[in-house]
């Protein structure tokens, strides 16, 4: 008897399956060649952004206000080229075998999860949107040797929902709907390693707080996920390779002090985290987000 998963990919748009048809096979190609692919044709598709090249442009101007206008646009047309690549990447992250994605990641920090995991208590791993999100998940799995468990924003179409959801189980055992605390509760309890990324804004438990100077809406639910799981909470970086190849995924040890009685005061701790890390390479950031 058919999955609810087959029998929705069954019903996949004829562009949809085409699209999915060549990300699978581009995936398989060795790492370098999918590469200069991606830096080749992420010229005509950053053209191509329509309104993202606007909402990209905004957010840079806000942040980056000591950049003059020009220096402005020139962080801005690298990093629509960064999320370019990044659409290769994240095929990548669901497509390829893992004979593509060895030895493409230099990772440090990687006995502060493996410690904190030793605890019993899983481990709340703080992803940020940097343009290669989905790939820095499925890194962090293959070195830690187990699946990660992610929580996800799910689809619209099930079809297409059907499809990744089958992709990122390459990596992750188990997704978690974005707005379902109890779910993501239950995996820390088990021990498991589960990512979520707090740098958003789901409408709900949420607080506006300082980012590039800015008041950004942001989550609040680290802090409230850290008390009722008692999970210890790492932060875990990944960015890509000043040469264009290969990535950089760094796990930094347990917050300390954490959670602390405010909430909003500990978003506002792992933002001003975040804030740092991105200034290194802004434009690898998601500011199309």
């Amino acid at each position: 008897m058919k999955s609810d998963a087959e029998i929705a990919i069954e019903r996949l748009g004829g562009g949809w399956r085409a699209l999915f048809a060549l990300a699978r096979g581009l995936a398989r190609l060795p790492y370098r060649w999918q590469m200069r692919l991606a830096h080749l044709l992420s010229w005509p598709i950053a053209w191509a952004a329509g309104k993202r090249r606007a909402i990209v442009a905004a957010n840079i101007a806000l942040c980056f206000p000591e950049l003059d206008a020009r220096a402005q646009a020139r962080l801005a047309a690298r990093n629509l080229r960064c999320t370019a690549v990044s659409l290769f990447e994240t095929s990548l992250a669901w497509f390829a075998p893992r004979s593509v994605t060895a030895g493409i990641v230099q990772v440090e920090g990687l006995e502060h999860l493996q410690r904190a995991l030793q605890g019993g208590k899983g481990a709340l791993c703080l992803f940020s949107h940097f343009t290669m999100i989905e790939l820095g998940g499925r890194l962090l799995s293959e070195a830690l040797g187990r699946p990660m468990h992610q929580m996800v924003r799910r689809n619209n179409d099930p079809a297409v929902e059907a499809v990744i959801d089958r992709g990122r189980r390459a990596f992750c055992e188990r997704t978690l709907e974005k707005r379902d605390l109890g779910e993501l509760l239950r995996s820390l309890r088990e021990g498991h390693p589960v990512g979520y990324a707090p740098d958003q804004n789901f409408n709900l438990h949420m607080a506006f707080v300082p980012f590039f100077g800015q008041p950004a809406a942001t989550l609040t639910m680290t802090s409230r996920i850290a008390r009722l799981s008692r999970a210890p909470v790492l932060c875990v970086w990944v960015t890509r390779q000043p040469s264009g190849y290969g990535y950089r995924l760094r796990i930094d040890p347990p917050l300390p002090q954490f959670p602390s009685a405010d909430p909003v005061a500990d978003t506002a701790r792992i933002i001003a985290l975040l804030e740092a890390e991105v200034r290194k390479t802004p434009e690898q950031y998601l500011w199309a987000h």
